[in-house]
């Protein structure tokens, strides 16, 4: 993970690259600024987490692309723009830090090595995570643009592309979805239907009567399904609930005999030996 704190603004920007008629088709690393523009208007990117006053006080956008140049041109202008970046290139450290960070908005790249964009910007809205999304993509058939929507994008902008209207995307978004909440009040897991605000279960129509432990246990790993779990992980959820054992074990037992059908071989809390515990649900086929 790179995290970009610069503070001095970048305002200039490059003609398109490619433009005209009859130039050669524009390549996946074209920008309207180039990394050298990028590298001279602003001073190099730290590696240097942000400290929380700097979260609070700069919105946090996670940029996904496996491009470096693209990350380091884009990163370094929206840097300027007073954002705090943070990059990943692909899209497993994507869902790992959506998870963790908790982004205001996401700059999603729809071609990746190890799960397309639009897959990815899928698995996040099913983790409950509401940020807004903005693909970016060479590909400019409506139909992706199109399929982006669909699986929960807010915006659509094709390279190459001008840093200004970029940043003025982003802010559009964020404005749009200010009031938004972070979380779903309810997820739905398969059969399961978990109220986060009201903090109850149903299963196939019945409620699932769990205690405080049980349910936050369910309730994080519910929200990132596949994630693997250490035991130690999940005792950090605990730590301000009441009457939790030092040991995650009994609970995940517990919460096994309440909510599997069959709890000696469960379907939705799974154990990977020699890890922990992942939360895993039967998903409608995608097309």
């Amino acid at each position: 993970m790179l995290t970009r704190t610069t503070d001095k603004p970048s305002a200039e920007v490059l003609p398109e690259a490619g433009g005209g008629q009859g130039s050669p088709q524009t390549s996946h690393n074209d920008l309207t600024m180039t990394m050298t523009d990028a590298t001279t208007t602003n001073p190099p990117a730290t590696t240097t987490p942000p400290t929380p006053a700097a979260m609070q006080s700069r919105p946090v956008i996670l940029l996904v692309d496996d491009d470096p140049t693209i990350r380091l041109t884009v990163g370094a202008y929206l840097s300027g723009q007073n954002f705090t970046v943070l990059e990943a290139a692909t899209a497993r450290e994507a869902l790992e830090m959506v998870s963790r960070q908790r982004p205001q908005a996401i700059i999603l790249d729809v071609v990746m090595p190890d799960l397309d964009g639009l897959q990815t910007c899928l698995q996040i809205r099913e983790c409950g995570v509401q940020a807004p999304i903005l693909f970016l993509s060479t590909d400019s058939q409506l139909e992706t643009r199109l399929r982006g929507f669909a699986y929960g994008g807010d915006d659509y902008l094709t390279k190459p592309f001008n840093m200004l209207e970029l940043g003025a995307r982003i802010q559009a978004i964020l404005r749009r979805h200010a009031y938004v909440p972070d979380i779903e009040e309810i997820l739905v897991r398969g059969d399961l239907s978990i109220d986060v605000i009201r903090r109850r279960v149903i299963r196939n129509g019945k409620p699932i009567d769990l205690t405080p432990t049980e349910f936050r246990i369910l309730l994080t790993m519910a929200r990132r399904p596949g994630q693997v779990f250490s035991r130690d992980r999940l005792l950090d959820e605990l730590q301000d609930e009441e009457g939790y054992l030092r040991n995650v074990d009994p609970h995940i037992a517990r919460l096994r005999a309440k909510i599997e059908p069959t709890p000696s071989r469960p379907i939705y809390v799974q154990t990977v030996w020699g890890e922990g515990y992942k939360f895993e649900y039967p998903k409608l086929h995608q097309s």
